[in-house]
């Protein structure tokens, strides 16, 4: 089936999973269900990673010989997925995949293109109970330190807030290339995320701290009014607003010099999750400023951080020491 549409996430041979040998029936269901996610709201990236896993899973049964993607059985799917662990891939990265078919089979059975779900008894695949590579706080002054220095520059400012805002905020790498300098309310500390997962919107809250850097900037770039409200929070050489990718380049020369590894801008988003709950903030008020859906996401985060919390809680909580204060003494 011809397309015309030259959408990156659509066409590009890295990112749909097409790469390599496809049938020709299966491209043609697999860009139906592109379409059909897009037309449901769906992220680019959730987009991509599905139209990926249906396009390798086609890669695979045409290799080892199986049906095409509207005949295959359960058995053929979980030898997919065992095939990924076999590669070595991460226990996220298969059940990302899993995801994926699960969400392309519910397509085709909508469509009345088959109506059993060979994915029903696949057990998803499960993620040990930590939160992924993130940043320390020592870390993150390191590289500040490595950023600042004496330079007064606009990129200097720049790089500098931009680090402060994705540690304060909390919000994804698309969201911050996303926000224009209209959605940020300065009386209020508050930027106004439009583009969130799955066309989601919600507030995120910033400190003074990020307020300041951000006013540094914004002056040596010459004034938050000048900007205009749909010039980018973050703005490139150019003026023009960053990719992500132009976001994860810069942090990869700035984390280089300063000698700290890079872990992904998303680890800045783990980061602040972490830090916000071992800072004493409320889990609830975190689900709700990074926008998760579910409380699945907020129960690892809470667990991951539930020690150190736990601790820090018997000091103020110790019986002993409040026996003692209250003058019971052996």
């Amino acid at each position: 089936m011809p397309t015309t549409q030259t959408s990156s996430y659509r066409s590009a041979p890295n990112s749909t999973g097409l790469d390599q040998p496809v049938r020709p029936i299966d491209r043609e269901e697999i860009t139906a269900f592109t379409d059909f996610c897009q037309s449901a709201g769906k992220s680019r990236k959730t987009v991509a990673t599905y139209r990926e896993a249906a396009g390798q899973l086609a890669t695979f049964a045409a290799a080892k010989g199986m049906p095409v993607l509207t005949e295959l059985r359960r058995e053929h799917i979980e030898d997919f997925l065992g095939h990924l662990r076999g590669k070595g891939n991460k226990p996220a990265t298969v059940r990302n995949r899993h995801a994926g078919l699960r969400a392309l089979y519910n397509w085709m059975i909508h469509e009345d293109i088959r109506a059993d779900h060979p994915m029903a008894r696949v057990a998803r695949p499960q993620i040990p109970e930590t939160v992924q590579p993130h940043y320390r706080e020592d870390e993150i002054l390191r590289v500040l330190a490595a950023i600042s220095g004496r330079a007064r520059d606009v990129l200097t400012l720049r790089d500098r807030a931009l680090i402060l805002f994705l540690l304060d905020t909390g919000v994804r790498c698309q969201e911050l290339c996303d926000i224009r300098i209209g959605a940020v309310d300065r009386e209020a500390r508050q930027a106004h995320v439009v583009t969130g997962k799955g066309g989601k919107g919600r507030v995120v809250a910033y400190s003074a701290d990020v307020a300041n850097a951000l006013n540094s900037y914004l002056r040596k770039r010459g004034g938050w009014e000048a900007a205009g409200p749909t010039a980018p929070l973050f703005a490139m050489r150019d003026g023009s607003p960053f990719k992500t990718n132009g976001v994860r380049m810069l942090m990869q020369r700035r984390f280089a010099a300063a000698g700290v590894e890079y872990r992904g801008t998303h680890g800045f988003r783990r980061s602040a999750g972490i830090g916000f709950l071992e800072n004493g903030g409320d889990p609830t008020d975190l689900k709700e400023l990074m926008g998760w859906s579910s409380w699945s996401m907020l129960y690892k985060y809470t667990k991951a951080t539930a020690r150190s919390r736990a601790l820090r809680a018997h000091e103020a909580h110790s019986p002993v020491a409040r026996m003692l204060r209250q003058g019971r003494k052996p």
